[in-house]
């Protein structure tokens, strides 16, 4: 990946996703936070690549990784390639057949998200807050994520458990809040480093037609309400599927430990967020401008003109 032109040795090593890794994944064995630091690469590594692409070769290359996700993959023709080959045998190899389509469903989603961006961005749109939503979930790679958790459990939790409505939002409120912190966190880097059109501030200043900070702060009591129904979906809405459900006692173990994992990823990817330089002022002018001696401070914005320009 390095070799790409895409990152450079200090951006990677200064996004320790291994660090991330490790907080998502708290009771995670080391080969299982190993395993998760690696899809934290590949994804981010992707989610970096398809913008520097024009859209006919973002299809092309997604067309490509589904060639990635077989039994015998073969060599990839770029780093994306060769990274989504290597992991899917060391992740979908030991799986059950219908574990392993559902899981290639999450990951197609999220390539297939990267180009609705890309179609997005052709032609300046910035989408409605419903559209933007749904999407983010597949663009964050969230299902990927779930579908990962489910793993050790499959045995014991019926599948068709997953499609009811209290899990579903549970799942849901989780990966909103985390999306809606990535959009916090990145807006700088993403509107006026990167021209996009993709964070949930951007789509409610447009929406709303409110400033940047009345959107801000819209985006954070969205977040509080995401967390807070899902600490309601966990006291009250778990015992109340169990009930209904009739779920054995391994399976209500196994659901209520899938809700404590949730937790973990949700602060593990607050945490991550407050300690990564990625989204910071500084490490955006060094890999744009090349060093970091732009004026700071209080009236020194002008100096740096935002990508966007809200046509």
């Amino acid at each position: 990946m390095l070799d790409e032109g895409i990152w450079d040795e200090r951006q990677f090593r200064r996004l320790d996703l291994a660090h991330c890794a490790a907080m998502i994944n708290a009771d995670g064995t080391p080969e299982q936070v190993e395993l998760s630091a690696d899809w934290l690469a590949w994804g981010t590594y992707g989610d970096d690549l398809y913008p520097k692409l024009d859209l006919a070769s973002a299809k092309l290359q997604t067309d490509r990784l589904q060639l990635c996700m077989t039994d015998t993959p073969g060599t990839g023709a770029n780093a994306l390639e060769r990274g989504l080959a290597d992991l899917w045998q060391r992740t979908a190899g030991p799986m059950p057949e219908r574990l392993r389509a559902q899981f290639r469903r999450s990951v197609t989603d999220m390539t297939e998200s990267w180009l609705w961006e890309l179609a997005n961005r052709a032609v300046n749109r910035i989408p409605d807050p419903i559209d933007y939503v749904e999407m983010r979930r597949a663009t964050f790679g969230a299902d990927m994520t779930m579908t990962l958790a489910r793993l050790a459990d499959a045995e014991v939790v019926p599948p068709e458990i997953y499609a009811t409505r209290t899990i579903r939002e549970l799942e849901t409120a989780a990966q909103d809040y985390a999306c809606f912190t990535n959009d916090l966190f990145s807006y700088q880097k993403e509107i006026q480093f990167e021209g996009e059109l993709h964070n949930m501030v951007l789509v409610l200043e447009q929406f709303l037609d409110v400033d940047r900070w009345a959107a801000a702060e819209i985006v954070a009591r969205l977040m509080a309400e995401r967390l807070q129904q899902f600490e309601r979906l966990v006291a009250v809405g778990l015992p109340a599927l169990f009930a209904e459900q009739d779920l054995t006692l391994d399976a209500q173990r196994a659901l209520t430990s899938q809700a404590a994992r949730l937790k973990d990823w949700m602060s593990g990817i607050l945490e991550w967020h407050r300690r990564c330089p990625r989204y910071t002022d500084a490490e955006q002018r060094r890999l744009h401008y090349g060093f970091t001696l732009f004026p700071t401070g209080l009236g020194t914005s002008a100096a740096r003109v935002p990508a966007w320009s809200g046509t």
